[in-house]
């Protein structure tokens, strides 16, 4: 499948890498864009040989967010030109929101691979993906306070699971841009390397979880973890347990066992 603003490589392991690809504009997000993001997360969600997502950007920047010079000319921040009736009935399921809730409700795991600089919308993108693994000499804002908006792209709800509440308040009242060590300190970035490490990185950690977890698994725990965020404590053991029950029904599972008692590595079916 072929796109206009991102680029798709999967490879025989599973992992599929989808860069934001519009350099040009800073990799800034627009309409379009967001569609094919949507897409191709439904396109990976329904792929059984689609394992672990990789999101980066192409160039030297992930994702600078909304345009700003169109905004400035426009005196406001930009909502799609001709929503369909669905946009507008369920307008949190539309356009970057449903870019960030689409990465969030993925059952595969995700990793955001932050090339560049991070900035708004873009840095909701990453807050989205399951890790978030950045170069050193990127630059991390989360600046809607200082362009007189709030952050509507779900990054509000999910900043204070990330870093806790006071930290995510401070970070998001002030807008400020920080490094990426001050976001490892502060617990947004799982890492940071050097540019020239970072997709072998990210590709390693990826090809780990393809390796030792079987996809069934996976994929019930991502949704288990996630449910476990959302619910209270009744009703998250409940899901948990239903999860256990996918799982441990499973092939995969019995594959688990046999390969831990005769020490090899596990050939999964995916079933």
């Amino acid at each position: 499948m072929s796109y206009r603003y991102i680029k798709v490589e999967q490879d025989e392991s599973g992992i599929v890498v989808v860069t934001i690809d519009d350099p040009d504009a800073k990799n800034a997000v627009n309409f379009e864009m967001n569609r094919e993001l949507v897409q191709e997360l439904a396109r990976i969600e329904s792929d059984a040989a689609a394992r672990v997502l990789i999101l980066t950007g192409s160039g030297k920047i992930f994702c600078s967010g909304g345009n700003i010079r169109s905004m400035a000319s426009q005196g406001r921040s930009m909502e799609p030109p001709a929503p369909s009736v669905r946009e507008e009935l369920y307008p949190h399921k539309a356009d970057i929101r449903a870019v960030v809730l689409g990465l969030r409700r993925l059952a595969k795991p995700s990793i955001a691979a932050v090339n560049g600089h991070a900035v708004g919308s873009g840095l909701g993108i990453a807050a989205g993906c399951d890790v978030r693994i950045v170069a050193r000499g990127a630059k991390l804002g989360w600046v809607f306070t200082r362009r007189g908006i709030v952050p509507d792209d779900g990054s509000l709800y999910l900043m204070p699971q990330i870093i806790g509440y006071a930290r995510a308040f401070e970070w998001g009242i002030t807008g400020r841009t920080i490094t990426p060590e001050e976001a490892e300190r502060i617990g947004f970035a799982t890492a940071v390397v050097e540019p020239a490490e970072l997709m072998p990185r990210c590709r390693a950690l990826a090809q780990e979880i393809i390796d030792n977890v079987a996809p069934i698994t996976a994929q019930a725990f991502k949704l288990a973890f996630i449910e476990s965020l959302e619910r209270g404590l009744e009703a998250s053991v409940a899901f948990a347990e239903r999860a256990q029950r996918i799982a441990r029904s499973s092939e995969d599972h019995t594959e688990a066992l046999r390969a831990y008692a005769e020490k090899r590595p596990p050939r999964w079916k995916g079933k």
